[in-house]
């Protein structure tokens, strides 16, 4: 069954910081935190290193955690933006560069031993390319595949997911979908290696997020989930439930179905609206969307599913929304 609590990135109550600036006061991390502590329903937290925490100041963090009454869900390595990763993190041509990317995932691993959490959303953001023939296709592949293999296997406890994205800030991300994420997964043989779905990059990537879901499920790649929403063309982050209600609502019923125990995660960046306030709308679709598919005639439903019947479906779907 899906938690009956979510959880959210930390950048989600950063505000100016993130995306292309904002409306409101930015927030030092323990802010952030108490922000946080204050949306009904919201009771994880994601991290990322070292922008929100580091080893220096992880045994701080963890005690403002536990003084908001807040888990850690997990700790994600900031491989992107910095000048160093300009040509890419895993795929730079620098040796050097791909090292600094290793060591400091390894080190998002080590912080997350003392919040008490076993998960990373692996990033790869920089990580492909912008122009035909920029790239050695397979050579960016190697060191990928390297470089995931020596962060995963530092620690088998912990489960790597990659959120893929079609682009931005590169125009082609080499991991730009659900089925590359857990084809190197498959291809390393390392059980701790798969996929962090983000609904907004799936549609982004013209995926059908339920079906990813049971893809992802099936082969024992699905990490973790972040829910936001957006228009299809770009990355909005805006909030959950706002544009595409029936593909979130397939979504949840899929995690359901398949048996994700995991968190689901707020990836959104309010710009202009309030983030505890943004926040807390979110959550309340989430918690509409489950009271809905309690109302859902499941047994009915799969069998227009067995016979692919697309006008049963959605008489059955819609009938949920009855009065």
């Amino acid at each position: 069954m899906l938690k009956e609590s979510f959880s959210a990135g930390l950048w989600v109550f950063a505000q100016s910081e993130e995306k292309f600036g904002g409306y409101n006061r930015a927030l030092t991390v323990r802010e952030q935190i108490q922000a946080a502590a204050s949306v009904p329903g919201l009771k994880g937290l994601e991290f990322i290193s070292p922008l929100h925490v580091s080893l220096d100041n992880a045994a701080e963090v963890k005690g403002w955690l536990e003084e908001a009454g807040l888990e850690a869900v997990s700790v994600n390595p900031y491989v992107w933006t910095e000048p160093q990763w300009r040509r890419g993190a895993l795929t730079s041509p620098d040796p050097s560069v791909r090292r600094q990317a290793i060591e400091r995932a390894k080190e998002a691993v080590d912080i997350g031993h003392v919040l008490g959490c076993c998960k990373m959303d692996l990033w790869p953001g920089e990580d492909g390319f912008d122009t035909h023939f920029q790239a050695d296709y397979t050579r960016l592949w190697e060191w990928t595949a390297e470089g995931v293999r020596e962060i995963a296997e530092y620690d088998p406890e912990t489960q790597i997911g990659i959120e893929y994205k079609i682009g931005e800030p590169r125009i082609h991300q080499l991991i730009s979908n659900a089925a590359k994420a857990a084809l190197l997964g498959e291809a390393l043989g390392l059980p701790n290696v798969g996929a962090y779905l983000d609904f907004g990059h799936a549609l982004m990537a013209r995926e059908v997020p339920a079906e990813t879901v049971a893809m992802l499920m099936h082969y024992k790649r699905l990490v973790g989930v972040h829910v936001n929403d957006n228009f299809g063309l770009a990355d909005d982050d805006i909030m959950v439930g706002t544009v595409h209600f029936w593909a979130l609502m397939e979504l949840l019923l899929a995690l359901d179905e398949t048996g994700y125990d995991g968190w689901i995660s707020l990836d959104i960046v309010p710009r202009r609206e309030n983030p505890v306030a943004a926040s807390a709308r979110s959550i309340e679709m989430l918690q509409t969307c489950r009271k809905l598919l309690a109302k859902l005639d499941r047994a009915a439903l799969q069998r227009a599913r067995g016979e692919q019947d697309a006008v049963e479906a959605q008489r059955i779907v819609q009938q949920m929304l009855a009065c």
